[in-house]
């Protein structure tokens, strides 16, 4: 074999292992990419999970609708509240089998999950107790659940990713918040209910003048956030009512009338917003 002959093949060799190189750095750089977008798309998942679990649980939903399922016993109420606990459950079992949720948050989901495995059974208990003919804050002391270790392991699975103004808005009106601690308080006449929903409802009021201030809104946009607005101002308006008529021992159906909100108009704009 010439000299000529040899180098040629020699040559060839060298570009064949060269385009075998880059092909070899073009799947890895394919494979790594992979991976990153799975681990954003999980994240996304896991993120999206804990949103749902706010929504299915807070204001317009879960715990709302039990609250006046004790208080009004309506069937339309019984019905909200096990669809919404139905959701928060489905996202409790995405969140138990997502990667991004670490050795340390999981005992979180099983808190919560405890916490909405304990008002869905507490329905039938309060048909059960209206049915006797209990009086409503008798009905509510039974159908009790401790929350704070669920809200706090709420906020535990909240605290990795940042949210916007609206998703803010909505954690401040839910569970462990502004309408939920509403209802306790008008329930139970514990002045730290007051003072929790008080503080609530100012910052959503807040959330909501940092949106008109540094937002491009549109008027359909704007609307929305006045009627949010409107109806958050409405509650907080009705706590010092609830305390004068705690303090003249009004009962509790009796307060409950007095103090109705149409949670309509935010529930429509919350829905607007979203969209």
């Amino acid at each position: 074999m010439s000299y000529r002959v040899l180098k040629g093949e020699v040559l060839r060799g060298d570009v064949m292992r060269s385009e075998t190189s880059r092909w070899a750095l073009c799947l890895l750089a394919l494979l790594l990419w992979i991976t990153a977008l799975g681990t954003v798309q999980a994240a996304s998942a896991a993120r999206e999970n804990v949103a749902i679990l706010v929504r299915s649980l807070g204001y317009g939903a879960g715990i709302h609708h039990f609250k006046n399922f004790v208080l009004r016993g309506r069937n339309d109420d019984y019905e909200g509240a096990k669809k919404a606990f139905d959701a928060a459950l489905d996202s409790l079992k995405q969140l138990e089998n997502s990667p991004e949720i670490t050795v340390e948050e999981r005992p979180a989901v099983a808190v919560i999950k405890a916490m909405v495995d304990a008002y869905d059974s507490g329905l039938e208990r309060v048909i059960s107790l209206r049915g006797k003919g209990w009086r409503l804050d008798d009905v509510d002391r039974s159908v009790t659940v401790d929350d704070a270790e669920a809200i706090a392991a709420l906020a535990q699975l909240r605290e990795k990713w940042p949210w916007s103004d609206l998703e803010q808005i909505k954690y401040q009106l839910g569970y462990g918040k502004g309408i939920h601690n509403f209802k306790n308080y008008l329930l139970r006449q514990d002045e730290r209910y007051h003072t929790l929903a008080l503080e609530n409802f100012l910052v959503v009021e807040s959330l909501i003048v940092n949106q008109f201030t540094n937002s491009h809104l549109d008027s359909g946009q704007r609307t929305a956030l006045e009627q949010v607005g409107r109806v958050c101002q409405s509650y907080r308006n009705y706590l010092s009512l609830i305390q004068r008529f705690h303090a003249q021992q009004r009962p509790v159906r009796q307060i409950d009338l007095a103090v109705k909100i149409n949670d309509g108009p935010a529930l429509e704009g919350l829905a607007v917003l979203t969209r």
